[in-house]
């Protein structure tokens, strides 16, 4: 049962950081084209940013699924990561 749990949550952890790094890379993508006006943009720096913290999220989750780190700790290191990636992007456009 334990083992399942370990799945799951690594699989809900990966899938949230696939997302974000799907996310991230598309607005990279459109920020390319020039038939595309945005209000405002994030700079590259604050991108590439979130790409590196969406990777180590991806790399802890899937530490979770094999067993290597508890759901706790992963989760809290998600937090944490999701929490600076915010602040990265509201402080960066401010």
């Amino acid at each position: 049962m334990k083992k399942n749990i370990n799945i799951l949550s690594g699989l809900v952890q990966t899938s949230l950081s696939l997302y974000w790094l799907y996310h991230i890379i598309s607005l990279y993508i459109d920020y390319q084209n020039p038939n595309i006006l945005f209000v405002f943009r994030y700079p590259n720096w604050v991108i590439f940013l979130n790409v590196l913290l969406s990777v180590i999220n991806l790399y802890f989750g899937i530490k979770i699924s094999i067993g290597k780190i508890s759901i706790k700790r992963s989760y809290l290191t998600m937090l944490i990561l999701v929490i600076i990636g915010g602040l990265i992007n509201i402080f960066s456009v401010a």
